[in-house]
């Protein structure tokens, strides 16, 4: 009889948020952009791996009901909540490599800047002042003025909004434009998969009614 000071491994609820941290995983892994912090979500999931790893700490406490059975369970527990910190993690890592990479861009547009979370802000702010002091000391106190900035045309890294992503669509989902002049659409379909720019179904990717793959 397992002890009734245990919590309960909670699957519904963790399947759940294993299908929307994934989906938002592999967004921001296949944007060329950052994409909106979803704050809420990644505190839900951090909550239900803490929760979920008392449990499984729980089972292995209680030795005096732990059976082979029970033990062999719980080392599968054991391993999603592990595949759970790793979407995680890797979430968090690729925002910060974008981040990294188009700092003084994200920055100097109000709405990509909304699109971070506090923390990631901070950390742009100072990522491009270190940066910026770094590259004065080493180029740029010896250019022109005109070129002094990082913010000069030219010197500013940007995501290639035009690049091709693999995408699938949703209910919801809307024609998309796919040429310049808006005389060609392709209507997306649920479940079925497309190969299109970035820049077509960008809204669309945000708003959930299409997903990359």
């Amino acid at each position: 009889m397992e002890s009734q000071s245990q919590p309960e491994f909670d699957r519904e609820n963790l399947n759940e948020d294993v299908v929307n941290m994934r989906t938002l995983w592999v967004n921001e892994l296949n944007a060329p952009e950052i994409l909106p912090y979803n704050e809420e979500m990644v505190t839900e999931m951090l909550e239900q791996i803490r929760n979920q790893q008392e449990y499984v700490d729980s089972v292995y406490e209680d030795r005096a009901q732990l059976t082979e059975e029970k033990s062999f369970v719980n080392k599968l527990y054991q391993m999603e909540i592990d595949r759970l910190r790793y979407t995680v993690s890797s979430y968090l890592r690729t925002r910060l490599r974008k981040i990294e990479k188009f700092a003084v861009h994200i920055l100097s547009d109000a709405a990509l800047t909304q699109r971070l979370s506090l923390k990631e802000r901070n950390f742009a702010q100072q990522f491009v002042m270190l940066f910026e002091s770094h590259v004065n000391e080493l180029a740029l106190n010896k250019f022109a003025d005109d070129y002094r900035s990082l913010t000069a045309e030219g010197m500013v890294t940007e995501p290639n909004l035009d690049s091709f992503v693999f995408c699938e669509g949703k209910e919801g989902a809307e024609a998309v434009q796919v040429d310049e002049k808006g005389g060609d659409f392709v209507q997306m379909h649920p479940a079925d998969r497309y190969v299109l720019r970035y820049r077509s179904i960008k809204s669309q990717v945000e708003s959930g009614q299409i997903e990359l793959i």
